[in-house]
């Protein structure tokens, strides 16, 4: 038998469970929300990263517009020391972090710092634009930039007659370029090409990848190295031969990707991060930024090597 309450009951209780689905669904959206990301981001470091940081910065800041990012390129070292120091959130590095900053970041926190792959670059060696060269031999390079001769077992070259320029250019002495001790691409090229010996007095080391292009653009005897990333119509980069007489690469995105050209080299972050612990909120989001499609489409565009 039915009741004159039964009906309104019923319709009562449907009610009120569909109010509990929508408050319970609203609860749990609220929940799984991702809170906006806030902060400020101080990054430090190396040359080679510093366009393709700015880049990232820039992309980053769109998405996340409550996070400062202030990028800094010292060098290389310097950003390993401001990581140490407290003053830096991520240290931009383009060769291993060595030993001695292995052992001064452990000192001070018990741990070693962790590094983060980012992207793809090379050191490229680079000729004037008129300059007939086409490739060069490592054993080529220290004889030219060295003082030790470690990989070559012939006396210094010193004009380009001696590497086979014909002409006006054989009779020019060579003028040698490159960065400073405070970045890794001197320590790469120094390692590689120099095999770990010591430039001589008439290498020049530049402030910064543009100043190197500038060199090498106007000097028509001069041949520089730099990150494998620049591109100028008053330069060109050349093939490099591990032995004399041997196969060259070309710093080619391909060459890189594969480690056939023989100065490539992977570019990092080093950040200060106990070992199990999560990274802080605002770097995590840059990294898993930079690491994302549209990060690495970036690394593309602005002429360096995405990861593989």
């Amino acid at each position: 038998m039915k009741t004159p309450c039964g009906g309104f009951f019923l319709k009562l209780a449907r009610h009120l469970a569909v109010c509990f689905s929508l408050l319970s669904f609203a609860a749990a959206a609220e929940t799984t929300a991702p809170a906006p990301v806030e902060g400020r981001l101080v990054v430090t470091g190396s040359i080679a990263l510093g366009n393709l940081m700015t880049y990232w910065a820039q992309a980053f800041s769109r998405h996340n517009p409550l996070v400062a990012v202030t990028v800094a390129t010292p060098g290389g070292m310097a950003g390993i020391t401001a990581l140490i120091n407290g003053a830096t959130d991520m240290a931009l590095i383009s060769t291993p972090v060595n030993p001695k900053q292995q052992e001064a970041f452990k000192a001070r926190f018990g741990y070693a710092p962790h590094v983060i792959p980012l992207a793809r670059d090379a050191v490229a060696v680079y000729v004037n634009r008129t300059n007939p060269l086409n490739r060069i031999a490592l054993q080529d390079l220290d004889a030219i930039f060295s003082s030790t001769y470690r990989c070559s077992p012939r006396q210094p070259v010193r004009n380009w007659g001696d590497l086979g320029a014909t002409g006006d250019l054989a009779q020019r002495r060579i003028n040698a370029y490159g960065l400073t001790v405070e970045t890794g691409t001197y320590n790469l090229f120094r390692e590689v090409a120099l095999c770990g010996g010591d430039f001589n007095e008439d290498f020049q080391a530049l402030a910064g990848p543009g100043a190197v292009e500038n060199a090498v653009s106007t000097d028509v005897a001069g041949i520089g190295f730099s990150s494998s990333t620049m591109h100028s119509s008053g330069m060109r980069a050349l093939a490099v031969a591990p032995r004399k007489g041997g196969p060259a690469s070309a710093p080619t995105p391909a060459a890189i990707r594969s480690g056939q050209y023989p100065m490539s080299r992977t570019l990092s972050i080093a950040v200060n991060r106990p070992s199990g612990q999560p990274l802080p909120p605002a770097l995590k989001a840059f990294v898993d930024f930079v690491l994302s499609p549209e990060g690495q489409d970036i690394i593309a565009k602005a002429g360096y090597v995405p990861l593989p």
